[in-house]
């Protein structure tokens, strides 16, 4: 009995491997940016209190909104929100949650894995050294840490392409199973788009595969399931008032023109932009910045192309991996068209992910057959190519950890420090701002969303070109608002001229926010000296680093 005990523990290293790697990374990261923030818990994003924000609207008042009693479709991420609401009903709202909710997934995540390793007849040693591998790529501390929803897609798209992949697969079985599509995998494409509106990609991808193998019912089955939590929340928005998908869609999304020369412009954006130049310059306001977030989703069209190059044979043989290698090629392929990459590095993270895996995988099984006499000289080729194709991988991944930290004290020493001090001298004032999360989730403040993704208003004047000057000017003064924070970079300079300008909070190593300094405007002139006086009050509660500038003599 004792024997046996062993063996299984043994068996079970290299998972305990990676858990053991993955929560001592959280931990460390978790401690430095405790010990920098005085204790207070900090996300490296903004964007986690607005998803805690309308989690706890949604189950104290039944409102999605980051304002009580006002619907506003700023989550594109529909499980996520409902998720927290449900754990805010059962537990009450507590910052940790969205923290507590990734560590779980992340646990479930790599058990998963490595029982798919273990399915594919891998061996111990290559389960400990991929696991590893994917721990350090995806990588998984900072996805826990980031407290997104992004840690649920790369388990809920794994479990879709792996299941999808078996389903194909094993096709030579009976008419009957040929025909009839797994109630798991519909559950699995369901959660994948939930979870994330990319999901559509990896589920489209699947159809076409099902069409090429002259499976016309199951396609539709499988996109009726995916689409499912897409039609139900566009219908219940578009009853409230608002559009059919959620605002950060079309106001982060490339803007597409009807006409010949739009079209053509469109493609040419997608062609040399996105699958071809990797600037780090120059990215609009809102937008996630290009880097190498885009290099290594661009990478990724390279590396599975040349693992089924060498390997076509084995994979052929194997059946299942020509299947994840497509579906995983073909969803990059749009995801790069079509969506964002970047922002702290979780975007793309699921194609990572599962690249990673299936890269790993083949590399690992085969690489002997390959290269079976081969000189030395041969083999020392072929690990520099391989090192090569991974290096982008190996230098997103370094960025990731490195700005981990620095990330969450940037999130502290602005947003949240922003927060501090309307909850301290604004608390019943409606403000305007475009970093909206933390303000709304640390205030009760009414909060006027100026980039659009809280507020319908806005996203409705940014959807028909009406985005303007006199438009926000006019809305704010309309909702009685009393003083706006905003970066000046992300607006015209007119409409900035009609508030008074009365101080700025500027941050030092910033990584992540929208920018170093953001400018408190009172909307009202009478009230700019009151604006001055509290700010003025405040500043010795700031962090050291946070430098304050007053535009407004006394």
């Amino acid at each position: 009995m004792i024997r046996i005990q062993r063996q299984s523990l043994l068996y079970n290293v290299p998972l305990i491997f990676a858990l053991v790697i993955t929560f001592v990374s959280v931990l460390m990261i978790e401690r430095s940016v405790m010990l920098a923030t005085g204790g207070v818990f900090m996300y490296p994003l903004d964007d986690p209190f607005i998803h805690m924000e309308i989690a706890g609207n949604l189950a104290a008042n039944g409102t999605w909104g980051v304002n009580p009693g006002e619907f506003a479709s700023a989550s594109s991420s529909l499980l996520y929100t409902v998720m927290l609401a449900l754990l805010f009903k059962l537990f009450s709202v507590h910052v940790v949650i969205p923290f507590v909710l990734n560590c779980i997934a992340a646990f479930i995540l790599l058990i998963v894995v490595d029982k798919w390793f273990r399915k594919q007849g891998t061996g111990m040693l290559a389960r400990l050294v991929i696991l590893g591998l994917v721990v350090f790529f995806l990588p998984l501390p900072v996805m826990i840490i980031s407290g997104m929803e992004h840690t649920l897609q790369c388990l809920f798209s794994f479990l879709f392409i792996t299941a999808f992949a078996d389903w194909v697969a094993d096709g030579n079985g009976t008419a009957e199973k040929k025909r009839k599509l797994p109630v798991s995998l519909l559950v699995y494409a369901f959660l994948v788009t939930a979870i994330r509106y990319e999901g559509i990609f990896l589920v489209a991808v699947a159809g076409l595969i099902l069409l090429w193998h002259r499976k016309i019912v199951p396609p539709f089955i499988l996109g009726a399931a995916a689409f499912l939590p897409v039609a139900v929340f566009g219908v219940y928005s578009l009853g409230k008032g608002s559009y059919f998908f959620p605002n950060p869609l079309f106001i982060k999304s490339e803007e597409f023109q009807l006409s010949v020369k739009g079209i053509l412009s469109f493609f040419s954006n997608i062609l040399i932009n996105k699958f071809t130049v990797t600037k780090t310059t120059g990215s609009l306001p809102g937008v996630p910045p290009p880097g190498i977030s885009l290099l290594t989703t661009q990478r990724i069209l390279i590396l599975l192309p040349l693992v089924y190059l060498f390997f076509s044979r084995q994979i052929r043989q194997a059946g299942k991996y020509n299947q994840i290698l497509l579906i995983v090629t073909l969803t990059t392929l749009l995801h790069l068209a079509f969506a964002a990459t970047g922002w702290f590095y979780r975007y793309e993270a699921y194609l990572v992910m599962n690249a990673c895996v299936i890269s790993f995988l083949i590399l690992g099984r085969y690489w002997k057959e390959l290269l079976p006499d081969k000189l030395l000289y041969t083999r020392l080729l072929a690990g520099i190519l391989i090192f090569a194709l991974f290096f982008p991988f190996v230098l997103r991944s370094s960025a990731a950890f490195t700005k981990a930290k620095q990330a969450c004290v940037n999130i502290y020493e602005q947003q949240y420090q922003v927060a501090q001090f309307l909850h301290k001298y604004y608390p019943e004032t409606a403000v305007a701002a475009n970093d909206i999360g933390a303000i709304s989730f640390f205030t009760k403040t009414k909060v006027i969303d100026l980039w659009g993704l809280g507020s319908i208003e806005v996203a409705r004047s940014r959807k028909n070109k009406s985005w303007t000057p006199e438009f926000l000017d006019s809305l704010v003064r309309n909702k009685q608002v009393g003083l706006a924070v905003v970066y000046d970079e992300w607006f015209d300079k007119r409409l900035l001229q009609r508030w008074t300008k009365v101080a700025a909070w500027q941050i030092s190593d910033n990584v992540i926010t929208g920018g170093d300094t953001v400018s408190f405007y009172s909307i009202d002139s009478t009230s700019g000296q009151e604006l001055r006086r509290n700010i003025a009050a405040f500043e010795p509660l700031l962090p050291k680093k946070v430098k304050v500038v007053f535009t407004m003599p006394l």
